[in-house]
């Protein structure tokens, strides 16, 4: 994709929030996903997008923290799993995990 004017580049950082992230489970296996709303960034091409997870335990063996997929200019989604136990959304909230982001990209 074209690269956008450099006046218009902007940086655009969030997190769905502790108590907030809307976690579902994946249907017939352990795994969350998620969809996060960057629709507040203005972007007019999707931008290249950063993520973590954070929480109060148990993320460090999580797996696809960082593979976005389905990015928009407004959203993008993250599928999780986890290396040794089943995880669903119970847990997830229980242990407060959130996703932050960072999304770099073009407002014009």
């Amino acid at each position: 994709e074209a690269q956008g004017a450099t006046p218009c580049a902007r940086l655009c950082s969030g997190s769905t929030g502790r108590s907030l992230t809307n976690w579902n489970d994946l249907s017939g296996t352990s795994g969350l996903v998620t969809d996060v709303n960057i629709s507040g960034c203005g972007f007019v091409k999707i931008p290249t997008i950063t993520t973590s997870i954070e929480g109060n335990g148990h993320h460090w063996k999580l797996l696809g923290t960082s593979s976005v997929y389905h990015a928009t200019t407004t959203s993008f989604r993250l599928y999780l799993d986890h290396s040794t136990i089943d995880i669903r959304k119970e847990f997830a909230r229980e242990m407060e995990w959130n996703i932050e982001w960072m999304a770099v990209g073009f407002t014009c």
